[in-house]
């Protein structure tokens, strides 16, 4: 069954939900197994506290993991999962373009506009992101945090061509695709390999020092704020969808610094997701 982006909010939403709610349970089954550490994040998490589960328009799933065990989770996970998912990373699926991981689930399409060029595995998905340990010093760490968010957006730049959610009938938006694609193809000149090999060593820089009394951060997730290491270790188990899911230790001080007063709802025209432009449960609309 397939449906447009028009179609999506009225009517495929609570599937999608579903479908990410049982990659959830199976990632969450493997990490207790394995002695792996997770923790619901951003708007999952954020869901499990102001809702007991989805925030009601949200279609997609977070988590995070510290980096040791995410990395864990690399090696085991597609064997763990078997053959109903994909465990999708940049050496799973080189054109992927993420600094992060996603668990797909195989015969299904979650088709974003912006990525309908790129030839990777588009299924229903969970995303995964690593924490890394931050340096301690400051006016040092700043500068350190800059460089990890120019990293990660070269790789997003270097391998989207197009990475604006939802295309635009007016000049200034064009305008913008026209320098987005110009970035892309300047950056084509650079090897995805050497970048990913940066990132590799900028991100996990100081993570040889342990998380505990140290602030972290996910330099994959496209900002730049900084976590307490005791507001998220050890994780806690909340409640999401009827089912217990570990979340950050102090998961109210966690989602104050992601969101100020979370509780508040947003007005309802930001009430939206990714919206994706093709959408299946039963097949997967892509070339790899």
């Amino acid at each position: 069954m397939t449906a447009s982006s028009e179609d999506f909010y009225s009517l495929e939403l609570k599937k999608v939900q579903d479908t990410e709610l049982d990659i959830l349970l199976k990632f969450d089954k493997i990490c207790r197994e394995n002695n792996l550490t997770y923790c619901l994040d951003g708007g999952t998490a954020l869901g499990a506290a102001r809702h007991k589960g989805f925030i009601p328009w949200d279609d997609d799933i977070d988590v995070n993991m510290p980096r040791n065990d995410y990395d864990t989770f690399m090696e085991i996970g597609q064997e763990q999962l078997g053959d109903e998912y994909f465990l999708q990373n940049r050496n799973t699926d080189p054109n992927s373009p993420f600094s992060f991981a996603k668990i797909r689930k195989n015969n299904t399409t979650f088709l974003e506009w912006n990525k309908r060029n790129i030839k990777m595995h588009h299924g229903i998905f969970i995303d995964i992101f690593p924490l890394d340990v931050l340096p301690r010093d400051l006016d040092y760490r700043e500068k350190y945090i800059e460089k990890c968010y120019r990293l990660n957006n070269k790789l997003v730049k270097r391998m989207i061509p197009d990475r604006a959610s939802i295309p635009e009938k007016n000049i200034k938006w064009i305008i913008g695709a026209l320098s987005r694609r110009v970035q892309h193809y300047l950056l084509c000149l650079i090897s995805a390999k050497s970048i990913d090999r940066e990132i590799n060593e900028e991100f996990s820089k100081y993570n040889s020092r342990g998380f505990d009394g140290n602030d972290c951060i996910s330099h994959s997730y496209a900002t730049k704020t900084v976590l307490p290491s005791e507001i998220m270790f050890p994780p806690k188990e909340m409640d999401f969808e009827g089912h217990k899911f570990y979340a950050p230790a102090d998961c109210d001080a966690y989602l104050k610094i992601l969101y100020g007063n979370y509780m508040q709802l947003p007005k309802e025209e930001d009430r939206i997701g990714h919206r994706p432009q093709v959408i299946s449960f039963d097949k997967e609309i892509f070339s790899r």
